[in-house]
């Protein structure tokens, strides 16, 4: 088997099994920004949750020892006006389901990186199920208006074969399989 990059036909058929791929699943696109399901890809949407930094003088922030406590937790209903040159932890409304032969990637939407916002997330990784928690960054030196429930980001799909190790396999463990919503560092 060659490794491929998945069509809408074919992410379509995976999110119709059991456990769907992408839950809940758009069959094709809808709003501004686009959120749904495009030729060669998923357009997610932003959640309502988010971990919003509250800085301090020497605080520094440390994946292996994470201080929660420089974070807060806050849930917005229709728009978060993220800061110039600030970034929050946020999460997807989708829930995912990989199957052990697919890969996704994902990257920004166009409207929004014209903005100036850079969205950052780590693969979905075979056998990988959870929220995804996106890391939003405002470059611009002005403030970005993020619409809850539109369009945020695109995940592009590849299927190859099984992994000798899937994402609950892997030496290092999967401290993020299952997460329900927006997650710091573990």
């Amino acid at each position: 088997m060659t490794f491929s990059l998945l069509s809408d036909k074919e992410i379509r058929e995976l999110c119709e099994k059991d456990p769907p791929m992408i839950s809940p699943f758009i069959p094709r696109q809808e709003g501004k920004p686009s959120y749904g399901l495009s030729s060669f890809g998923y357009d997610i949407r932003l959640g309502k949750r988010f971990l919003v930094p509250l800085g301090g003088v020497n605080a520094v922030l440390d994946p292996v020892n994470f201080p929660r406590e420089l974070f807060r937790e806050i849930e917005v209903e229709h728009v978060f006006e993220l800061a110039p040159h600030s970034q929050v932890l946020a999460e997807s409304v989708e829930v995912f389901h990989m199957p052990e032969d697919v890969m996704g990637v994902c990257w920004g939407k166009s409207s929004y990186a014209r903005c100036g916002l850079l969205v950052n997330v780590t693969p979905l990784e075979p056998g990988w199920a959870g929220r995804l928690t996106l890391e939003l960054a405002n470059l611009s030196p002005l403030p970005i208006r993020l619409h809850i429930g539109k369009g945020i980001a695109q995940v592009v799909f590849f299927r190859g074969r099984r992994p000798l190790r899937c994402y609950t396999e892997k030496e290092a463990g999967g401290h993020y399989q299952n997460q329900p919503g927006v997650t710091p560092p573990l």
